[in-house]
């Protein structure tokens, strides 16, 4: 069986080794510039301290450098491409055509999701542009990750979204918050227009919906498919949340490390994690759960809220003022400092804290007015502190000529065992100090499991001190055979010339074109642009009337109204105001998408 790769997210070097100790393959990280996450930038020195202690397991780093690159970033972007090689990186996550016209290290290249992967025929173009490994967009389905799958060469890996929050625009194709303040995606820098309230108005002006999240989705969970994608092809598994905390990562990753080890599939890393907690993706930030679009196309994914609502932990039995009474979950303690949410009178998300807790009896820190039955959940457990371990088992045998540790992968290395040092007069002593002295392992990512010591012969009586010298000079032998061991994925290679482009990228700004080496490979494709990216043009230019967003989400679909289905529903445009801006929804049903176009700013449509 292939094995499966279980891939987290590092905003910071100790996030990401806490990924790898809570069970993580591999870890995904930003560089000081280029990555998608401009606020998680690390520099190459300490990504080089992360890669080797990655490297111990086996596990990888892949380090995202997914904008796109102005003319004049592009010798910058090939000399980090060469500082993360040399800090040990396995691979680059890139959105940009750029860097497969560069003259690049032996390091392996992956397609971002922004390269926007949801056809067969896109798929197959970049694999036959030398990318490795292909991440597949977030709201593609489980038929059409079958498709790509069946097109790919066998030596391709696909890499999919499990876990986390969800562009609600197709990867790549937003450009919402350029439009608006000059911070998009594109650029690492998204602005996130899509969490913003709206209201929502039909083509005549009429105001259907007043302050609601229309754009914004639930967070993906797909922990219960797992199998189906295995089956379907997918080799990486991957959480976002370059963005997030520490316990949102060990959290999010100790739980689908268990998932998949109940799986049963070989992985490619080696180590067991063991966890200080019960794993629970509810107890992390989440706007709601859903499975998005990997049974097809589908109403109830747009997220209540843009915040957080947590785990729900019970009814209300009673409240007064600042007092509130529940009928809790089985399972669930409340503790003092926790914090609460519930849908208020409003009909909006409120919270609350709690400054006492007294069973199912709580004192708030403010008064609440709450209908007897209404759902509660918890958003900040104040007692939920994820951590994690992560040892490779290791046995220590003894012989007459040699100490030898052997880890669980087969890595083996000895040292020789001392001989000046005389018999031992009392051989159960000295067999009680080896096996004290070669049982611990603190400090190393290893853990001795066995102390194999030959029954027959004469045992030297040796200091405990020297033996724990002898243990060290054997755990740093042995991380060092498994470092040298190490070996990283296959390096890009450019390949001589380029199939022609597939149909799907529009031939304007939103081909993403943002320098001549981009440029080049795309005419090499036989595909020319009427324009270069978005984001290179001037602040000034005028982008009314133009499409910033694609998406396969639908405000009809979710409502109700579906054109389709409901073709007597009204008229086919809709408009979103926030503050003045427009927006204009253009549906595209025989495509079953929504557009979203800019219609300027000033004055309501109300």
């Amino acid at each position: 069986m292939r094995t499966v790769e279980l891939l987290s997210p590092a905003g910071t070097v100790p996030i990401g080794r806490s990924a790898i100790d809570a069970g993580a393959d591999a870890v995904y990280i930003g560089a000081e510039r280029f990555g998608a996450r401009a606020a998680a930038g690390n520099p190459m020195e300490e990504i080089a301290a992360l890669a080797e202690y990655a490297h111990g397991f086996g596990a990888r780093v892949y380090v995202t450098m997914n904008t796109l690159l102005f003319e004049n970033e592009l010798a910058d972007a090939r000399k980090a491409a060469w500082a993360a090689y040399e800090a040990g990186a396995d691979a680059l996550i890139v959105q940009d055509m750029a860097f497969t016209q560069m003259e690049l290290p032996p390091i392996a290249l992956h397609a971002s999701t922004q390269t926007f992967n949801l056809t067969p025929e896109r798929a197959l173009f970049l694999a036959a542009a030398g990318f490795s490994r292909i991440v597949v967009e977030r709201g593609a389905s489980l038929a059409q990750v079958r498709a790509i799958r069946a097109a790919l060469p066998e030596s391709i890996e696909l890499e999919a979204f499990v876990h986390g929050a969800i562009c609600v625009c197709y990867s790549g194709q937003c450009y919402l918050g350029h439009v608006l303040c000059g911070r998009g995606g594109n650029r690492g820098s998204c602005a996130q227009p899509c969490r913003a309230q709206y209201n929502l108005y039909d083509g005549s002006g009429n105001l259907l919906m007043r302050d609601r999240h229309l754009l914004s989705v639930r967070d993906l969970n797909l922990s219960d498919r797992l199998d189906e994608l295995i089956d379907a092809g997918i080799g990486s598994f991957k959480i976002e949340g370059r963005l997030k905390e520490a316990g949102y990562v060990v959290n999010n990753t100790a739980y689908y490390r268990q998932r998949l080890n109940a799986l049963g599939v070989p992985r490619p890393s080696a180590g067991e994690s063991v966890f200080d907690f019960e794993p629970n993706p509810a107890k992390s930030f989440s706007r709601g759960f859903t499975p998005y679009f990997r049974d097809g196309k589908r109403a109830g994914v747009l997220a209540p809220e843009a915040r957080s609502v947590g785990e729900p932990i019970g009814t209300v039995a009673d409240s007064t003022g600042e007092r509130l009474t529940l009928r809790l979950k089985p399972g669930i303690t409340l503790h003092n400092g926790d914090g609460i949410c519930f849908i208020g009178p409003t009909g909006k998300l409120e919270g609350a804290s709690v400054n006492r807790a007294e069973g199912e009896r709580l004192v708030l820190n403010k008064p609440v007015d709450l209908p007897v039955g209404a759902e509660v959940f918890r958003n900040l457990d104040h007692a939920f502190r994820p951590g994690a371990e992560r040892h490779i088992q290791v046995s220590v045998r003894w012989t007459a000529e040699c100490i030898t540790a052997t880890d669980e992968t087969g890595v083996s290395v000895s040292i020789p065992r001392p001989r000046h040092y005389d018999p031992a007069a009392n051989r159960a002593l000295a067999e009680r100090n080896i096996r004290q002295a070669f049982g611990k392992s603190g400090g190393t990512i290893f853990r001795v499991s066995e102390v194999s010591i030959p029954d027959d012969g004469a045992l030297p009586f040796i200091p405990v001190a020297e033996l724990n010298g002898l243990r060290r000079s054997l755990l740093t032998a042995l991380s060092a055979a498994r470092l040298s061991g190490y070996r990283r994925p296959k390096g890009y290679i450019r390949p001589a010339s380029l199939p022609p482009l597939p149909p799907g990228i529009e031939p304007d700004y939103r081909a993403n074109i943002a320098n001549s080496l981009a440029e080049r490979f795309y005419r090499s494709a036989g595909f020319t642009a009427s324009e270069r990216a978005l984001e290179t043009q001037p602040g000034s230019a005028d982008c009314t009337g133009r499409e910033v967003m694609r998406t396969p989400y639908c405000i009809r679909r979710e409502t109700g109204t579906c054109l389709k289905k409901h073709p007597a529903e009204g008229s086919e445009t809709l408009y979103l105001e926030n503050n003045g801006i427009r927006l204009e929804l253009v549906f595209h049903c025989d495509r079953c998408e929504m557009g979203v176009v800019y219609r300027g700013r000033g004055g309501g449509l109300g």
